[in-house]
């Protein structure tokens, strides 16, 4: 039988928590706006991380930047600019938007220099000979293992990775002093609240990231992997361990608990508004609560039938356009100017995903948010990576959705999503 994929792919994330809590008294596919509206950077600064000259007027660097990323991105270009005389322009993109993007414009020579992805694209990416493979040289041994690890395939580091996130459970602090460790737990802190809030705990229905939990944590899985390799022909979406998460997830929906009404706008905003007691995302989400100023806390997710949850963890990096007749540029830019400890920092402080870079995580390890976000990843597996899956999304997020609007039982919505994988896939290849 092939080993299913169960790395506790945070590992070397949850030691560093440990080890910050133990010496410290103190505890701390989300779509930005899809405009293309273009910033050039123009500011002069110094820096001594200089690495190029020139006399002449200097193509531009172009950096795709969602709007959480393009302030930092846009304070580093300047500095860049000031120290090698070569602009750099900023464009807002939506992060969602960039993939497609990427593909579609990056062979045509409209594409950027340097882009932010997810470590799930590079499957696609590469497939498409979008990106250009990233040499970090001695400076791996900076980032932890797990970003390496998810940012690598068939051997090369395909970007520079920068973040790392999982969901987690948000709590409010006011209703619930303490969080449940158990789903058993959070149901009874649910009945005794009864219609002092609006919906006890928000989930955005019909997600397929925000519902692997269910999917994963009884032994569901996506793809077989064995000996670090992903087996694309060896497909678990309608595996017996899949079936049972999910059917615990329509008892959820059927006892109320769930509700198909809350999308991801509507949880958040009833979690924030102070009728919903839990909500059940990511670190994105971080900034928005605190504006608030509801009294919250973050724990790791509850176990699920009993056994401990698995959330799906991302990594987020920097890829760079094979296309680009400025390559070796754009990594000087990325390895000079970016990934360093103050510019790391400063992106964890705009988008609140622990830093990959293990100094920059260090400087934010004590913050209980953090914390709490590292022991759900710790639980966690990586999204696959390889190219097949962009057939799981939808049909994932279909047999999600059936499940929320009752259309379907568990069996039969996950038999009909693998059976559309399948033929996706194989159709495909």
């Amino acid at each position: 039988m092939r080993t299913r994929f169960r790395v506790i792919v945070g590992l070397v994330l949850a030691l560093s928590l440990i080890a910050a809590a133990c010496g410290d008294d103190e505890g701390g596919d989300t779509t930005a706006a899809t405009t293309t509206q273009a910033t050039t950077t123009t500011a002069a600064t110094t820096t001594t991380a200089a690495t190029t000259t020139t006399t002449e007027a200097a193509t531009p660097l172009l950096i795709w930047a969602d709007d959480t990323r393009e302030p930092v991105l846009t304070q580093v270009a300047a500095e860049f600019e000031a120290a090698t005389g070569i602009p750099v322009n900023v464009e807002l993109v939506g992060f969602g938007d960039q993939r497609n993007n990427a593909i579609q414009q990056n062979p045509t020579g409209e594409g950027p220099d340097i882009f932010i992805g997810a470590h799930d694209w590079i499957g696609e990416l590469t497939a498409n000979g979008v990106i250009e493979p990233v040499d970090v040289g001695s400076r791996g041994g900076e980032f932890f293992d797990t970003a390496v690890s998810a940012f690598s395939l068939d051997g090369q580091l395909w970007g520079l990775p920068y973040a790392i996130e999982a969901i987690a459970l948000y709590y409010n602090a006011d209703l619930v002093p303490t969080p449940p460790t158990t789903f058993e737990e959070l149901i009874t802190i649910c009945d005794d609240l009864g219609d002092s809030v609006e919906q006890c705990i928000g989930f955005p229905s019909g997600d397929a990231y925000h519902h692997y939990a269910f999917f994963g944590s009884n032994g569901g899985y996506l793809f077989g992997f064995e000996d670090g390799v992903y087996d694309a022909a060896d497909r678990g979406i309608d595996s017996e361990g899949a079936i049972e998460g999910f059917t615990f997830l329509d008892t959820l929906v059927k006892d109320g608990y769930a509700n198909p009404d809350v999308d991801y706008g509507a949880m958040a905003a009833l979690f924030t508004g102070g009728q919903a007691a839990f909500m059940w995302t990511g670190p994105w989400e971080l900034p928005n609560v605190q504006d608030s100023g509801i009294n919250y806390g973050v724990a790791k997710l509850p176990a699920i039938n009993g056994d401990t949850a698995v959330p799906f963890v991302g990594v987020q990096g920097f890829f760079v356009n094979s296309f680009s007749e400025q390559k070796a540029l754009a990594q000087t830019f990325l390895l000079d100017y970016v990934a360093t400890e103050d510019v790391m920092v400063q992106l964890f402080e705009l988008g609140q995903r622990a830093p990959a870079h293990i100094a920059s995580f260090d400087k934010v390890a004590s913050d209980p948010d953090v914390q709490a976000f590292g022991a759900s990843a710790a639980d966690g597996q990586p999204m696959p990576s390889i190219s097949e899956m962009s057939a799981v999304w939808g049909n994932l997020g279909d047999a999600v959705a059936a499940i929320y609007n009752q259309t379907a039982d568990p069996t039969s919505a996950l038999q009909t999503a693998a059976e559309a994988v399948t033929a996706a896939i194989e159709g495909s290849g």
